[in-house]
C-alpha cells in the first residue's frame, strides 16, 4: 500500500492510496478517518460452523473487506440490532457491508459491492440464494411489485454517513425485522436503496423457514400501519394458512402482551382484509 496523491479542500485531507485492488480514497475529516473501502459487520449466536464457513467465504473475496467486524453475542443475548451497532462502531470505511453468520457471500460480493455504489447509491440490497427441499440453488428475490416486504441484512450496504444519520439499527427489535426498519427510516429521509440482483450471497439454511416474532411485528406495524401491510400480505400463503402459521400471528399479534401495543380489534381486522386482498392481487400478478 502506498499514498499517491493528497488533496487538501477546506478543513478535509484527502488522502488517495492504491492497493491491489481497488483504489481507496482515505478522508481525514475533522479528526476522523475514513476509507472508500468496505467494512463487514457478522452479528454470530452460537453457530461456530457456520459462521467459519462465513469468513471462509470472506477470506476468498476477490477484493479484501477493510475489516470484518464479528459481534458474538451468545452471552449477553442482546439481538442482531445491537451486535451490529456494536459492530458498525468498530468500523471506519466509508461503506458498512451486513450478512449473517449463516450465510455464505460470493467471491465477487465486495467487489460488486464497491461497483454497484460508485454511482454514489446511497445503499444496496443485494440479491440472495438458498437451497430447496430437492437441493436446488433458488432465487429469494423480492416480489417485483413490493416496495416494503424486501430487505434483508443478509445482504445489505450502507453508506456509512447515512447510518450514522438515522441512528442505526433499532434495538427494541430483539430478533427479526430490525433490518426491514432501518430501511424504512433510510428511505423515509430521502435516502436511495438500490436493488442489485447480481450481488449475491448464498443463505444455504433459509428455505421454507418462516419466523415470526410478535414484539417486533407489532413495533414494525407500529412504525408504519400502511407499509406494514405489505409485510401482512406476505405471510399469507396455503402453507401458513394450512399449517396454522398465519393464524397464530394475527391471534398473536391482537392477545400479546408486551412492551409494544397489541392491535385493536379494529385495527386487527383492518390489517388483514387489507394484506388479504394485496395477498391475491400479488399472485394475480
Amino acid at each position: 500500500m502506498y499514498v499517491i496523491g493528497v488533496m487538501f479542500k477546506q478543513k478535509s485531507v484527502f488522502v488517495l492510496i492504491k492497493q491491489v485492488r481497488p483504489v481507496y480514497l482515505i478522508i481525514i475529516a475533522h479528526g476522523r478517518v475514513m476509507s472508500m473501502g468496505v467494512d463487514v459487520v457478522i452479528p454470530t449466536f452460537r453457530r461456530e460452523k457456520e459462521l467459519k464457513r462465513c469468513l471462509a467465504a470472506l477470506e476468498e473475496q476477490t477484493v479484501r473487506p477493510n475489516s470484518i467486524e464479528v459481534v458474538d453475542d451468545s452471552e449477553s443475548d442482546r439481538g442482531p440490532a445491537y451486535s451490529r451497532n456494536k459492530g458498525l462502531r468498530r468500523g471506519v470505511s466509508e461503506i458498512v457491508a451486513f450478512t449473517d453468520d449463516d450465510c455464505v457471500p460470493s467471491k465477487t460480493w465486495i467487489e460488486d459491492i464497491l461497483r454497484e455504489m460508485a454511482d454514489g447509491s446511497n445503499a444496496i440490497e443485494g440479491g440472495v440464494t438458498t437451497v430447496d427441499e430437492n437441493g436446488e440453488v433458488v432465487r429469494m428475490d423480492p416480489k417485483p411489485r413490493d416496495s416494503w416486504n424486501r430487505f434483508k441484512t443478509a445482504n445489505m450496504a450502507f453508506r456509512r454517513d447515512v447510518l450514522e444519520e438515522v441512528g442505526g439499527f433499532d434495538e427494541r427489535y430483539f430478533i427479526h425485522r430490525e433490518d426491514t426498519d432501518l430501511a424504512w427510516r433510510v428511505l423515509n429521509s430521502g435516502y436511495n436503496i438500490k436493488w442489485c440482483p447480481d450481488c449475491i450471497v448464498h443463505h444455504p439454511d433459509r428455505f421454507g423457514v418462516e419466523r415470526f416474532a410478535l414484539e417486533s411485528e407489532l413495533l414494525l406495524y407500529r412504525c408504519d400501519p400502511k407499509k406494514y401491510v405489505e409485510i401482512a400480505a406476505g405471510t399469507i400463503s396455503f402453507r401458513t394458512i394450512s399449517d396454522g402459521t398465519w393464524k397464530k400471528l394475527r391471534v398473536g399479534m391482537r392477545s400479546h402482551q408486551g412492551k409494544v401495543k397489541s392491535l385493536t380489534r379494529l385495527e386487527s381486522v383492518s390489517l388483514w382484509l387489507r394484506a388479504t386482498i394485496k395477498s391475491i392481487s400479488r399472485k394475480l400478478m
